[in-house]
């Protein structure tokens, strides 16, 4: 403990007196000791190893230098420190641009993907509005085929009637041959 110097006792003397402890007439108020101080446990006991106290008073590496050696490490540190500060600042800065040119390009693809959507649909509309049609005309040209046939017919009757007033002599074809055969590609 320290030893108390004049100076200090003027400070305690101070402390007690401002601190409000009045005259001898006021009384004073006795605690009993178990209702301030803590149960007590059992004591802690910290083993110490000889190694680990020898080592608590040697001197680092840091405390042989100088002062000024000291000073000139830590500011070489700080620099360092300071410059890989900057590069991740830097380096923040330029991952965090291209997110968000990232970020810009994917709404991008996303308004292409719906355009190109909306395009497929009415592509596939259109096809299937074709595919109708184009069966709508198959049909129609193939119901006309027997009344085209019948009006080739009619006409070759009317040429061999007119053949005939002419003076042409008739050939005569058997029933089979009048029957015009079904063209060799073609379905009815």
């Amino acid at each position: 403990m320290k030893h108390l110097t004049p100076l200090n006792l003027c400070i305690l003397a101070g402390l007690i007196f401002t601190a409000g402890c009045g005259g001898p007439d006021d009384p004073l108020s006795v605690f009993k000791q178990t209702e301030m101080a803590p149960q007590p446990g059992p004591p802690m006991v910290i083993e110490q190893a000889d190694q680990d106290i020898q080592k608590r008073f040697e001197s680092g590496p840091d405390e042989q230098k100088g002062a000024v050696q000291n000073a000139v490490l830590w500011a070489q540190r700080y620099e360092e420190m300071s410059l890989k500060n900057n590069e991740l600042r830097e380096q923040n800065n330029k991952l965090a641009l291209q997110n968000n040119q990232l970020q810009h390009d994917a709404e991008k693809v996303k308004l292409q993907l719906e355009s190109t959507r909306k395009e497929l649909n009415e592509a596939n509309e259109f096809l299937q509005q074709m595919h109708v049609e184009l069966t709508k005309w198959k049909s129609d040209v193939l119901g006309f085929r027997d009344e085209m046939r019948q009006a080739q017919q009619a006409q070759l009757e009317a040429l061999a009637k007119i053949l005939k007033l002419l003076g042409a002599e008739p050939i005569e074809q058997p029933d089979s041959a009048r029957k015009q055969p079904a063209p060799a590609g073609g379905k009815e």
